[in-house]
C-alpha cells in the first residue's frame, strides 16, 4: 500500500470515484494540495469528510497576484485543521512570470514562517528556479521539513537539496521515455529522503500519458523507480510510506 502525497482532490467532479479507484489499486490515503485560497477551503472540506484524505493549504506562486500579504493569515486559520498536515504548495515559479521575483519571495517566506509557526512541513512548487530556491534555503535555515514536489533538476541540485534536509518528490515525468536522466537522479536519493506522487489532474505516467490523471496512478511511478533502484517492489513502497508517514506525519 502506498501513499499519494500531492494530488488536487478539489478538481475532480466525482471524488468518491477518484477515492474508490486508488484504494483498489493499493493507494490507501491522498494528500490534496492547494493552490489558493479557495482550494485550501476546499481541500479541508474534502480531507474532514473522508478518513483517508490529508492536506495542505497554501498559496501557489503562480496565484500570488490575486492576494495581499494580509491574506496569508487566512492560511494560518486553516492550517490549524486536524487534517491540514502542511503548508503547500508555495515557492517559486519564474518559468511564467519573473517580473514578480521579489513578491514571490514576500509570499514564499511569510509561507515558511507559518509552517515553523505551526510546526508543519511545507510542499515546495519550484519551476526554472532551482539555483534560487537552493540559495533561499540555504539563507533561511528553515526550522522544519520541506519536500521538493514535481522535481525535474539535475544531480547536482538534488545533492545541494538534500544537504539542505530536502525530502525529493518525482511525478510521472520519471515514467517518460526521454526523461533517462531524471530516473538517474531518482536512482540517485537515498532511500530515507525519496517520494512520489501523482500531482493529478496532471502529469499522467506511462503508460496514461495524455490523459487525465488520478490518484490510482500512482503505482506506474512506484514500479518505474523501484524497477532503476533494483529494489523490490514491497519493500520500496513500504519505504515510501514511511517516508510519507514521517514527513506528513499521519
Amino acid at each position: 500500500m502506498i501513499i499519494d502525497t500531492h494530488a488536487h482532490l478539489y478538481t475532480y467532479d466525482d471524488i468518491d470515484n477518484v477515492i474508490s479507484e486508488a484504494i483498489s489499486s493499493s493507494v490507501e490515503a491522498i494528500v490534496s494540495i492547494s493552490t489558493d485560497l479557495e482550494s485550501s477551503g476546499l481541500n479541508i472540506k474534502i480531507s474532514e469528510k473522508y478518513a483517508n484524505v490529508f492536506c495542505a493549504v497554501g498559496i501557489h506562486p503562480c496565484d500570488i497576484e490575486r492576494y495581499k500579504i494580509g491574506d496569508l493569515d487566512r492560511i494560518e486559520e486553516l492550517s490549524r485543521n486536524e487534517k491540514n498536515k502542511a503548508i503547500g504548495e508555495i515557492g517559486l515559479d519564474f518559468f511564467h512570470s519573473k517580473e514578480n521575483k521579489s513578491r514571490q519571495y514576500d509570499f514564499f517566506d511569510h509561507q515558511v514562517e507559518i509552517a515553523e509557526k505551526m510546526g508543519l512541513p511545507f510542499v515546495v512548487h519550484a519551476r526554472d528556479s532551482y539555483p534560487e530556491l537552493v540559495e533561499y534555503l540555504n539563507s533561511r535555515k528553515t526550522k522544519t521539513d520541506f519536500v521538493v514536489h514535481c522535481f525535474t533538476g539535475d544531480r547536482d541540485i538534488a545533492k545541494k537539496l538534500l544537504d539542505l534536509g530536502s525530502y525529493i518528490s518525482f511525478t510521472g515525468i520519471v515514467t517518460f521515455k526521454k526523461s533517462d536522466n531524471l530516473r538517474d537522479v531518482a536512482a540517485y536519493i537515498p532511500d530515507d529522503k525519496i517520494m512520489i506522487e501523482t500531482d493529478s489532474p496532471y502529469l499522467s505516467p506511462h503508460p496514461k500519458r495524455g490523459k487525465t490523471n488520478y490518484p490510482k496512478n500512482l503505482v506506474y511511478i512506484a514500479e518505474c523507480i523501484s524497477s532503476i533502484k533494483n529494489l523490490d517492489y514491497k519493500i520500496f513502497c513500504d519505504n515510501l510510506k514511511k517516508n510519507t508517514v514521517k514527513f506528513y506525519r499521519l
